[in-house]
Formats: structure tokens, C-alpha cells, sequence
């Protein structure tokens, strides 16, 4: 199918989906917004029909929403904004009856029922009921934050740290062994955090388009304005066809303003002075110095209010973030020219600084009755000094830190929302965003250099390899038709997303870095000319979707389908010559439809009342989802993309300088070997690309119990699994199983440093004939089948409301990940099978959070975690010194062939349990009309210098890595932190 005969047929789908609607007034349209919904009976119990039921809430611009009983009692009101309500039946003949102090959150779907007696209308009866906790007519799983819990509770005001108060979640968990480049993103029950989507009110936001599309570097929501918050959603299971993915999406709800002005003022901060020595004199003896926060605070102020009442609302506000952090033993070298000119002998402490800032303003405006069209601006620069660690390695050296910029990154939305008659909803929602980034190495006085890699040490020294320059436009338009009776609730809609991102890559003698073992030279990767920006396109990230909820008594049936179509293509270009590969220019485009995936996944679920009055809900659900992705999969085929043709060279170090580079940054042409890849630098597209290769995608199933314990308070009971299927691979055309033999067995080092599993561990080392030359250059990109991953394990969340307005949050999760990669390299080296299969155990983690009011206006409010400690390794690269045989690996780097091996296998040994304890001490004060929170924010109460992370680089070619189990990072002691919080 042609792109533009795709494009028709996506159209006409969605044109066809909406037909039913249209035609079909019996059924009803779901909205993934918070809503009410309940029976409307007499007092004998029969079912009263044409019930007019209003829900009020100064939250609604337009202040009331109405809707009516269907033949069967039945109501719902849906696209609820969050807030308090009260719910109002009035019939002819009957006294009007009223529900107050509705509470919705996220998308929580309010049990409301209401029975009415014989009466006149001017008589009205105020019905007492407890508050519903439980939802009983959807699957979806949530955790929500509101504001007033954002604002009471420590380290809740950012995305990435709120995720913490979320049951289940952990931090840049590596579930699949070697793959770490996660970005500390949220995920839980097993989900690939790379699948998290960060939403701002209801929008994604997206992030650097590289790869599988990480948002952790960049994009808008990676600052949090806590003045902003309404409240902070976490979908974390069981999303609907709405959404592709199904990773932890944290969606950004911004306060809209209202009919009374308002203004915040917000302010927090810290310095080294408040944060205590936690090193033992051990540490100190070994070299170690008190590593503390050097520095940071924050500004926010806000104000809202009518531009005109009931009409015209608007919002705005902006924060403004500093700070500086000492990094643990990392020290400054006076006479290296990169050391920041405050540095003295008398504090060689290495610090990394951050700046960043969050600026919006947001309209909202009650066109007509039934037209309400709201404005965004989000504006978000952000720049630092990093010293990020890299999973290849274990220590990074402050000269080889870099600078990131990220400005300009904003984004632009608005939304039309018409509720036609009240049944009929028409929704769009669209975006734009511009994400500019760019990375560069520290100055080293002007000097030129080359990065530097050691394999066996895990180090890197000289300079960074951040020499990036991304460009990145995302273009996002939501829109969908929702038709709402009582008893069912069909939606169905669109999502469209056409992104671009052009890269430039400055690599000094277009090299990317030096390659070293035990300090010893032996290869380069190199790339083109990358100072021409190249691009990829995201021609449709597209999906239509229908779903439909049928409520028959006390059964509600949940279902829906979804089409995802995400296509991208390579425009021509021109690239200059470089040291490496020569000038190409290639029409436009280069290749299309790379991928052109087309998935339909389906969506079930059911939600039983147990007992008919809404306390209890029996729920499974279960759904097919696709991996969020971006151009990782499109990069490989265009020739001129910079960093997507990086390629091995064998290196001697002739005049042993120890670079590859010239001073004038040109490179030492003559140290450098040939490629193993003849078609480097062509037009030619080496890698073949299989067009069957399906998308990642997931399995995900929940069933569990909800139950309402009484006011305030609900208990869960869930079972999770997730499936992984359809990882792909890059079959090396050039060899196959039958070019290797098996040479013999390593037997590893016997190091009481060891694990007792990991001392003299047998390793079988595969090699191939000596006269084999395996090339690069000719490979078949394909799935491997076969391999999987799967999660399973169960949750209890405990939550309720303690007395003066507090609030309690308690969960344990428990799971175990499996994980089988035996059929993606194998054939291409043996060596690969070893731990291709991983069981991790089961091994619970616990949460406590909330808030208690003390006497005198003051509050104790925090989090407890317990967490399993992570699988340790211990990376041995064994070359030609431990096993002489290994010479005749038959790859590229030929220089110093070697093998990776991790000597422990995953799963069997682990970090010690962690306990992690922030507490915030608060005190309100209000005078006139004023009210101040002022607060301090304790971390680490009991000060230990609990290990967090160690170099896990053993060594390699027969000699042990002097920096194996050097602690790399403690935790931080014990810091005290201040802020206020003003409303007015």
C-alpha cells in the first residue's frame, strides 16, 4: 500500500467508525475524563426515567452540566474537571433531591444513586451518603495527586520524583540485562519505562525523537511548576483504546483560573549548610570526600483569574531553578584547562550545576453555551554541566562531562470541546512543539580531543562524545465524537502525530571515541561528516480507536479496538565529505515507509458490582499494546545520517600520544586501519530491512478486588501481568552458526572479592576458523522469534483519609521478571548464549505515604520506601591473555578481539533491601486573607552512608580493575531543605 493510499484508508476508517455513532442514539460515547454516573430510582424501587440531573461545581466555567435518565434509570456525566460536586434530581411529582461532596479525580467515574420520593419540587431533600471511593463501572487503573497533596508532600512537585508516591513504581529499573539506557523513567509491573508517556492536560508531550523516543532529556513537563498543578495523573494500568502504550503515562493537569482572582508564591531552597557528613572515616582514608548539595532553589509565582466572569478565565505562571551538586569522589585537576576558573587547592570537589525554568499561560473561554475553546503557551529552557554516568561505564572523569542546552523547547496547544446536545460530545485537541537540544564537551582551554573508552575498566577520560545538535518539531491532533446515555458509553476517535528531527553531529575528525583495554590503544569508531543537519521524519504516528461500555444492572462491560499505524521515511540530503566517507547527495526521498507498521490490538474488560451499592468491584481486564517509538528503527537506513553510521576501526598509536587527533582536530590518518565494511560512506543501504518485521508489542492482564472499607477509606487487591513479544535483531548475513566451534572453557578468576556463585566460574568460548573474515555491511534486520519477556505479580494498595484532613497511602508489590533472548544472536556468536535465559526472583517492595495533622496548624507529611537491592554483576572482558584461542572471533575489531562476560548470573545475587525515608515538617499561618505554609523537607533522617552504586567493571586480559567495587555514588546524608507557600 502507497503512503497516500494509506493515508485514504486511515481516513476513511475513521469516517466509517463515526457512522455508528451518528446513527445509533441507543448507545453512548466514554469519555476518559473524570465523570458521575448512577440509577435514579422511586422509593419502592422502580426505575424513573427522563430524571434531569445536574452536576454544579465552581470548577466548570460553565458551572452546571445536565443530563437526563435513560429508559432504565440511568445517567452518566462525563469530561467531569476535577473538583468537589453536587449532584441535583428533579422530576415533576417527586421532591428534588440533592447529592453533595462528590469528589472526582483523573478519571475516576463516581458511583452516585439517588432515590426519590413523591413531592413537589419546591421541596428539596438532602441525601447523606458516604463519598465513593471505588469505581465501579471502569477497569482503568490510577493513581492521582492533587494539588493539595502535591503542595503538602515532599519531592511531589516533579514528574519524574511524584512517580515515587505511586505504588509499584521504581526509577530507571533495568528489566532486560545490559539494557540501562532508561533515563531513570518511572515504571511498574513489569512495564519498559521507555513506554511511559508524559502528558501536559491530556496532551503528549514527547520528548527527543532518537531512538525509541526517550523524554527524559528533553520536552515540556520535564520541569513541574507546582503553582501550576491542578493534579498530577498516573495511568498505570489497564489504559484504554485511547492510548497505544501501555508504560506508566503521567498526565499534567494546569490549573485553569476562575471567577475570583488568585495569586501563589512559592519558593523552596537548601545549601551545603544543612546537609550532614555522612562519610565513615573508612571512606575518608580510602580518598572520599563530603559530597553535599552545594546550592539549589526555586521561584514560582502564579496568579489566575476572570478576564470575564463565567466567560473568559486565564492563568499564568513560572518557576525559575538553580542549583549546584558536588559529585561524590570525582575531584578537579588544576592544571586541566576544563577546571571551572573558582576552583582552588583548597576544594578540588567536582560539581555539575543546573538551570532550568517552566513559563506558561493558559486561556480558557466559554465561546458560546455549548462552545469552550482553551490556550496553552509552555515555554521550558533548561542547560547543565553533567557528569552522567553511561551503563558501558563505570566512571566518568570530570573533563570528559559536557554541557546541555536545551532552548528553545515550548509548546503551543488548544482545545475545542462542544457538548452538541446532552448526549453528543465533540472533542479536538491538537499541538505543536519545538524541542531544540544541543550537547557539547567542556572547554579544555580550546584544545581538541578525543574521547576515551576503556572496555575492561569501564572508563572514560579525555573528553565526551556529546557533540549532538537535535532539532526536533512534533505536530499532535486529538479528536473524537462521544455519545453518552446512561446505560452505554461509546467513544471513538483519532490520534495524529507527524514529528521531524534533524541531527548534526560534531565529533572532532569525525570520531566518535577512542577505544582502550587496561589502557592499551586498539580501535576508533569513527563517523561521516556530521555538521550538516540530516533528517528523519515521522510521516504518521497515528491511531484510530473505538470503545464502548455497556452497563447491564451490575455488570459493566468495557471494550474497544484500535488501529496504530506508525510510518517514517528518509528525506534526501547532502553531506560534505568527511575524514571517513566521502561527499553524497541523494534525492529526496532516500527510503520510505521504514518501518510501515500497521497493528490492530483489541482492549477488554469487565467491572462487577459485588453487592450493588458501590463499596466492592470485582475487576479483569486485559489488552494488546504496541512499543512507543521514534526514529530509532528509520536512522539505520539513511546513508548520510551522522550518528547512525558509526563504524569500527582498528587503531595503533604509532607516536603514542594517546589520541588519534591532530591538534588542529584533524585525525592521525596513519594510525588508523580500513573498515570491515566496504559499503561505508556509499549510497548503498547495507542492511536489508525485512518487511514482515512486525512492531514490539505487549500483553498486559489485571484482575483483582476493590473494595470500599467505609468513609475515606478503600483497599485493593490486583494480580498484573505483562507478555513482551517481537523484539527485533540484525542478522549478519556474512556467517552463521556453522563458521563457529567450540574452543574450550575459561575458568574465571577465584576472588574472595566474588560473590561464592561467581569465583571460578566455567565459561565455554566459541571462536570461528582462523582464516574467517566476518565483514560488516550486510546484515538482515528481522524479528527474533522466539524471544520474550514476561512479568508476573500482585499489588495491595491500603488508602485513606486520616482525621483534620490527613491522608494515608500504603501498597506492597511483589513480582517476578523472565526473561528468554536465545534467538537474537546466536547464530551470529555463540558467546551470546550465555545467561540468554533469566528468572528474577520474587522479591517485595513496600510503600507508606501521607500526611498527619498535628495541633497548632502543623503537619508531619512523607515517604517510606522499601525496596529489593538491585542484581549486582561483574563485567570480566576476557581476550587473548586469558584464552589465546579467542584470536579467531573472525569480527572486526581484530586488533583485541575479546568476549564480555557478566561472572555472576542475573538473579542470583543482589544488592542488599533499601530504605528510603523523606519526611516534611509544615506549619500554616494565615493572616487577613493570606495563608502561608511555611515547611522543611527532611531526607535521610538516620544519616547512613548506605552504598547506591559500585563500579562493576572486574577487569579483563588477566588483570583485575584496582577501581572493582569502588563505590561510585552513597547515599546523600542527612539535608534539610526550606520552602514557603503563599496563597492569596
Amino acid at each position: 500500500m502507497q503512503p497516500s493510499e494509506s493515508r485514504c484508508f486511515l481516513v476513511l476508517l475513521c469516517l466509517a467508525s463515526l457512522v455508528p455513532a451518528l446513527l445509533a442514539p441507543a448507545r453512548a460515547l466514554a469519555q476518559d475524563e473524570a465523570g458521575i454516573a448512577g440509577t435514579v430510582v422511586d422509593d419502592v424501587g422502580g426505575v424513573l426515567p427522563g430524571v434531569t440531573v445536574e452536576a454544579r461545581s465552581p470548577v466548570l466555567i460553565e458551572q452546571v452540566r445536565t443530563v437526563f435518565t435513560d429508559g432504565a434509570g440511568n445517567y452518566r456525566i462525563t469530561n467531569l474537571p476535577s473538583g468537589t460536586y453536587s449532584v441535583t434530581f428533579t422530576l415533576p411529582g417527586f421532591s428534588v433531591a440533592v447529592r453533595e461532596g462528590i469528589l472526582l479525580q483523573g478519571a475516576f467515574v463516581a458511583e452516585v444513586d439517588a432515590e426519590m420520593v413523591v413531592g413537589g419540587v419546591e421541596e428539596t431533600v438532602t441525601v447523606e451518603g458516604i463519598v465513593p471511593l471505588v469505581d465501579v463501572r471502569t477497569t482503568r487503573q490510577q493513581t492521582v495527586m492533587p494539588a493539595e497533596r502535591v503542595n503538602v508532600l515532599p519531592g511531589a512537585a516533579g514528574i519524574t520524583s511524584a512517580a515515587a508516591y505511586v505504588p509499584g513504581t521504581t526509577l530507571g529499573e533495568t528489566l532486560v540485562p545490559g539494557d540501562n539506557n532508561y533515563n531513570n523513567l518511572p515504571s511498574l509491573h513489569g512495564s519498559d519505562p521507555l513506554d511511559g508517556q508524559p502528558a501536559m492536560d491530556g496532551m503528549k508531550t514527547g520528548g527527543q525523537l532518537q531512538g525509541r523516543n526517550e523524554w527524559g532529556g528533553a520536552g515540556i513537563g520535564v520541569v513541574t511548576n507546582e503553582a501550576m498543578v491542578t493534579e498530577v495523573v498516573f495511568d498505570t494500568s489497564s489504559q484504554s483504546a485511547e492510548y497505544a502504550q501501555s508504560g506508566v503515562r503521567t498526565n499534567v493537569v494546569p490549573k485553569a483560573g476562575g471567577n475570583e482572582f488568585s495569586y501563589n508564591f512559592f519558593m523552596s531552597g537548601t545549601s551545603g549548610g544543612f546537609q550532614a557528613d555522612n562519610l565513615s572515616q573508612d571512606l575518608k582514608d580510602r580518598g572520599f570526600e563530603f559530597a553535599p548539595i552545594d546550592y539549589r532553589y526555586s521561584l514560582n509565582p502564579a496568579v489566575g483569574g476572570p478576564l470575564v466572569e463565567d466567560k473568559l478565565w486565564f492563568f499564568a505562571t513560572m518557576i525559575e531553578n538553580r542549583g549546584r551538586q558536588y559529585v561524590l569522589d570525582r575531584f578537579w585537576d588544576l592544571d586541566e584547562p576544563s577546571t571551572p576558573d573558582d576552583v582552588t587547592a583548597d576544594d578540588l570537589r567536582a560539581y555539575t550545576w543546573n538551570k532550568s525554568a517552566n513559563y506558561s499561560v493558559r486561556l480558557t473561554h466559554q465561546l458560546t453555551q455549548r462552545n469552550k475553546l482553551t490556550w496553552s503557551f509552555f515555554s521550558e529552557p533548561k542547560s547543565s554541566l553533567s557528569g552522567q554516568e553511561f551503563a558501558w561505564t563505570g566512571r566518568t572523569n570530570p573533563e570528559a562531562w559536557y554541557e546541555y542546552n536545551g532552548n528553545p523547547t515550548y509548546m503551543v496547544t488548544g482545545r475545542w470541546t462542544a457538548p452538541v446536545t446532552n448526549r453528543l460530545l465533540l472533542e479536538a485537541h491538537g499541538s505543536f512543539m519545538q524541542t531544540d537540544v544541543n550537547t557539547n564537551p567542556v572547554d579544555h582551554g580550546g584544545e581538541i580531543r578525543m574521547p576515551k573508552v576503556d572496555t575492561a575498566l569501564g572508563t572514560m577520560t579525555g573528553s565526551s562524545f556529546q557533540n549532538h545538535h537535535n532539532h526536533d518539531f512534533h505536530r499532535r491532533l486529538n479528536a473524537s465524537l462521544s455519545y453518552v446515555t446512561g446505560s452505554h458509553n461509546f467513544k471513538a476517535g483519532l490520534n495524529i502525530a507527524n514529528n521531524r528531527t534533524a541531527l548534526a553531529y560534531t565529533g572532532p575528525g569525525d570520531i566518535n571515541y577512542g577505544m582502550f583495554f587496561n589502557g592499551w590503544p586498539f580501535g576508533i569508531l569513527v563517523t561521516g561528516n556530521g555538521k550538516q543537519r540530516q533528517g528523519i521524519i515521522q510521516d504518521c504516528d497515528c491511531g484510530l480507536y473505538a470503545q464502548d461500555a455497556w452497563t447491564m444492572d451490575r455488570l459493566t462491560l468495557n471494550a474497544g479496538i484500535r488501529f496504530d499505524w506508525f510510518q517514517s521515511s528518509v528525506p534526501g540530503g547532502t553531506r560534505d565529505a568527511g575524514y571517513f566517507a566521502p561527499a553524497l547527495t541523494l534525492p529526496d526521498p532516500v527510503v520510505e515507509n521504514i518501518p510501515n507498521w500497521q497493528d490492530v490490538n483489541a482492549r477488554f474488560g469487565a467491572a462487577f458490582d459485588l453487592f450493588g451499592d458501590g463499596s466492592t468491584a470485582v475487576k479483569f481486564s486485559g489488552g494488546r499494546y504496541v512499543a512507543n517509538e521514534g526514529t530509532g528503527v528509520t536512522q539505520g537506513y539513511n546513508p548520510i545520517y551522522p550518528y547512525g553510521m558509526i563504524d569500527y576501526r582498528p587503531w595503533t598509536d604509532l607516536n603514542g600520544d594517546g589520541t588519534a587527533l591532530n591538534a588542529d582536530g584533524t585525525p592521525q590518518l596513519d594510525e588508523i586501519g580500513p573498515s570491515n565494511n566496504p559499503n561505508y560512506g556509499l549510497a548503498t543501504i547495507t542492511t536489508q530491512y525485512d518487511p514482515n518485521l512486525p512492531r514490539a508489542s505487549n500483553w498486559e492482564f489485571s484482575g483483582g478486588v476493590e473494595r470500599q472499607l467505609g468513609n475515606g477509606w478503600a483497599l485493593s487487591a490486583m494480580w498484573h501481568r505483562r507478555h513482551y513479544t517481537n523484539f527485533d535483531w540484525f542478522d549478519n548475513l556474512n556467517t552463521s552458526a556453522a563458521d563457529w566451534h567450540m574452543a574450550g572453557t575459561w575458568t574465571g578468576p577465584d576472588d574472595a572479592d566474588l560473590p561464592a556463585v561467581a569465583r571460578g566460574v566455567q565459561v565455554p568460548i566459541y571462536v570461528t576458523a582462523p582464516d574467517l573474515d566476518i565483514q560488516t555491511g550486510n546484515a538482515f534486520h528481522t524479528v527474533a522469534s522466539g524471544d520474550y519477556r514476561t512479568w508476573n505479580g500482585f499489588e495491595v494498595i491500603l488508602d485513606g483519609e486520616l482525621p483534620r484532613g490527613g491522608f494515608m497511602t500504603a501498597s506492597v508489590t511483589a513480582g517476578t521478571n523472565k526473561n528468554h533472548f536465545c534467538n537474537r544472536g546466536n547464530v551470529e556468536n555463540p558467546n551470546a548464549l550465555r545467561h540468554c535465559e533469566t528468572r528474577m526472583p520474587y522479591r517485595p517492595m513496600g510503600k507508606l505515604s501521607g500526611a498527619l495533622p498535628l495541633p497548632f496548624d502543623t503537619m508531619i507529611s512523607g515517604l517510606v520506601q522499601v525496596f529489593p537491592g538491585a542484581p549486582i554483576r561483574a563485567t570480566y572482558a576476557i581476550n587473548a591473555v586469558d584464552f589465546p584461542a579467542i584470536v579467531n572471533l573472525g569480527d572486526p575489531d581484530s586488533t583485541n578481539p575479546n568476549i564480555e562476560v557478566n561472572l555472576i548470573e542475573p538473579g542470583t545475587v543482589f544488592e542488599d533491601y533499601t530504605t528510603e525515608m523523606q519526611l516534611r515538617f509544615s506549619k500554616v499561618v494565615t493572616i487577613n486573607d493570606i495563608r502561608t505554609r511555611f515547611y522543611m523537607d527532611a531526607t535521610n533522617i538516620t544519616n547512613r552512608a548506605r552504598v547506591t552504586n559500585r563500579n562493576r567493571f572486574y577487569g579483563g586480559g588477566g588483570v583485575r580493575n584496582p577501581d572493582f567495587l569502588r563505590i561510585i555514588s552513597i547515599e546523600p546524608g542527612r539535608r534539610l531543605s526550606f520552602g514557603m507557600q503563599m496563597y492569596f
